[in-house]
């Protein structure tokens, strides 16, 4: 830059000099000025919220996945998630499914074609796979090993009504524990990109409808008709897909530990204790910040969450949802859990039915018609629950929302029980 005096003029005036490159290089910069400053301006697009990192979102964030609820719990963070059995946990058998085999306890073959004649069939279908070739009897035992191209002819209908007579049997383990998924949940796992078309259309034309839901129970076959273990082994962890619940208690700079404190620490070997420094730092921030749920669990709970068990070995307890819902807050898990006599004698000794489950440890029992009781799980907060679906190993320990749960078990009603205060 150099100072030029204009013709006439005593004082000196400011004047700039540019060589072609320096032009260049400044207008370069004035455009990329406008550019960020348009971005800032015209970009409104809220940034992703983030649900791992500590803070808590705005409104403009929360969907039909996020959202807070307020309560006696204090404000509940939560977040929809999909579960999927790792691929080391995949089984052998999955990779390498057997021809199906039904075991009908205490039916000879005579009964078994009745059964099946009542159930969707006709008499000559059941007559034609009834045959010497496919029946093996054992003393009082029918086993039936039906014909694949008879598996893959049955209807939706027939197979709702067949399988659905077979359950609680023993007849095969997917007739009592069929994959079991939400009316829209099917076309997701149809539309998974790692799935290949022709494998769909084999899913598609195995699932059958079920009350407010979709049912697998040909898994093995659905299997076999895919080529290789590695593509069985995709199939396997879509179909594990289930929907659980991420949940985060919020911690403001107003928020009232006290009353969070009320809520959550009257459960047992949980030491709310040990948490209050962490929710007075989270309080002392600006803007507060969140704190995970599993942090108010009894350890039994918190070290089972959103993970899988091992194949069960000779003599293993059963792990199913009685086990995990009554050891809940149990520092050694009591086994005795698995005996359904002992569960029952310990609900009326120790438990009192409620309308609805409002307190952090309310029990939730679901009953058939003849009153048996078939599945349970423990309350938390708002709609949310921890359970395991079953003694099926492929079932992670999870906290699921009530409404899918009921999903889950859709003709089952469920009671709800609280602990008597000693």
């Amino acid at each position: 830059m150099a100072r030029l005096k204009k013709n006439n003029e005593t004082e000196p005036v400011n004047s700039f000099r540019f060589s072609l490159v320096g032009l260049l290089l400044f207008t370069m910069v004035l455009i990329a000025g406008t550019a960020l400053v348009s971005t800032r301006l015209f970009d409104t697009k809220p940034k992703p919220y983030a649900f791992i990192e500590n803070d808590i979102p705005d409104p403009a964030h929360q969907d039909k996945d996020i959202f807070i609820r307020k309560g006696p719990w204090g404000e509940l963070l939560t977040q929809n998630i999909k579960l999927e059995r790792p691929a080391e946990y995949i089984a052998l058998d999955e990779k390498n499914p057997e021809p199906e085999a039904w075991t009908f306890n205490g039916l000879n073959v005579a009964q078994v074609k009745a059964l099946l004649a009542a159930n969707g069939l006709s008499k000559e279908q059941a007559d034609a796979q009834l045959t010497p070739e496919h029946v093996k009897t054992h003393g009082t035992t029918t086993v039936f090993t039906p014909d694949e191209n008879f598996l893959l002819s049955l209807k939706p209908e027939t197979r709702q009504k067949l399988y659905g007579a077979f359950y609680g049997m023993g007849v095969g383990m997917y007739f009592d524990y069929p994959f079991i998924f939400p009316k829209d949940s099917i076309e997701t796992i149809c539309n998974d990109a790692r799935l290949q078309p022709e494998e769909v259309a084999v899913l598609r034309q195995l699932v059958y409808p079920a009350v407010n839901s979709v049912r697998l129970t040909d898994y093995d076959l659905l299997l076999r008709k895919i080529s290789t273990p590695q593509r069985r082994t995709v199939m396997a962890k879509v179909l594990s897909m289930q929907p659980a619940v991420l949940a985060r208690l919020c911690v403001r700079p107003d928020s009232d530990i006290d009353k969070i404190a009320a809520y959550w620490g009257g459960m047992d070997n949980v030491r709310f204790t040990d948490m209050r420094p962490m929710l007075e730092a989270l309080k002392g921030l600006p803007h507060g910040g969140t704190v995970s749920l599993m942090y108010f669990l009894p350890p039994f709970a918190r070290s089972r969450l959103y993970t899988y068990p091992l194949p069960p070995q000779p003599g293993d307890p059963v792990l199913d949802c009685h086990w995990s819902t009554f050891n809940f807050s149990s520092l050694q898990p009591d086994n005795r859990y698995n005996e359904p006599q002992y569960t029952i004698e310990y609900i009326k000794k120790n438990l009192y039915q409620i309308d609805a489950p409002s307190i952090y440890g309310d029990i939730l029992l679901y009953a058939n018609a003849r009153q048996e009781i078939k599945h349970s799980a423990v309350f938390l907060a708002d709609d949310i629950c921890f359970t395991k679906y079953g003694d099926n190993y492929r079932q992670p320990w999870m906290i699921v929302r009530m409404a899918d749960m009921q999903t889950m078990y859709p003709t089952l009603k469920p009671f709800y029980y609280r602990r008597k205060v000693n």
